[in-house]
């Protein structure tokens, strides 16, 4: 049983969602990045998405760019960023996955890449522009060194589209809420609940919502229309760039936020 299993199943006896919080490796830098993945897990989080910087993200709004090209101005790189993870393994056993994109895997190389993110303590990969039709070698590779396989999906997602991808994930499927690019949404679009429906249908993989999802009642919002796991991004890496000259402080309001974020995952009201 790997460990997003293990989170899920523990999760649904407790009839809880998932929260998974967001970062980029090496924002502000590399040590300060090191803190904030403790803090998220501090706070209470049940998984962690770790973003690898790259100087165009496509699928990214302005806030997680700009922490992209800190992380890249502060000099992460493949052995900076694969010995982050190690420490990080070292001190958790949360599952632990990767967002890139495809230059980064391809410059390492398919087979060096996952064997260095499996020995590293990664645990699944989603690369973020490169669909299940254009990964085969990399799938293979990711099969080979145990890495679990995400994939996107949104509502404009065909439903024989969405069995297709869905029968290619086996950690969990992500579910963009909007639209676009990530970043800081003021309300959800209305079409979460319907796209949730329609995943359910097809398949019974867990599927986490993201993209614009920023406060506490996004959350809740998120769970009630019967989501497995909320990922929040945007919302966090803006915290850290605002608080970027407050180190010493950062620690507590990252815990106190995502410990915010993770109680409104909890149902307190009478069980259906």
């Amino acid at each position: 049983m790997n460990r997003y299993t293990k989170v899920f199943k523990r999760l649904k006896t407790r009839n809880e969602t998932a929260f998974i919080p967001f970062a980029v490796a090496g924002d502000p830098d590399i040590a300060t990045s090191e803190n904030i993945f403790k803090d998220y897990i501090a706070g209470g989080a049940d998984i962690l998405e770790i973003g690898y910087p790259f100087s165009d993200p496509v699928a990214d709004g302005p806030v997680n760019q700009r922490a992209a090209r800190r992380a890249i101005a502060a000099g992460l790189n493949h052995e900076s960023f694969f010995a982050l993870i190690k420490r990080l393994r070292a001190v958790t056993d949360l599952p632990m996955g990767l967002l890139c994109y495809a230059n980064t895997v391809l410059h390492r190389g398919f087979d060096r890449f996952c064997k260095e993110a499996a020995n590293a303590g990664l645990d699944s990969l989603l690369v973020a522009d490169m669909p299940p039709e254009e990964s085969g070698d990399l799938q293979k590779a990711m099969r080979r060194y145990g890495l679990g396989r995400v994939f996107i999906v949104s509502e404009l997602t065909p439903a024989e589209r969405m069995r297709f991808i869905t029968s290619q994930v086996d950690s969990f499927v992500y579910v963009v809420s909007r639209l676009g690019a990530t970043g800081i949404g003021k309300t959800l679009s209305g079409s979460i609940a319907s796209t949730l429906r329609r995943l359910k249908k097809v398949t019974k993989k867990p599927l986490a919502v993201g993209f614009g999802i920023s406060t506490p009642e996004h959350v809740k919002a998120v769970r009630a229309a019967g989501a497995d796991a909320a990922i929040v991004g945007s919302a966090l890496v803006a915290l850290i760039e605002k608080n970027i000259g407050n180190k010493k402080t950062l620690p507590r309001t990252l815990a106190r936020k995502v410990a915010a974020f993770k109680a409104a995952t909890r149902y307190y009201g009478v069980l259906p």
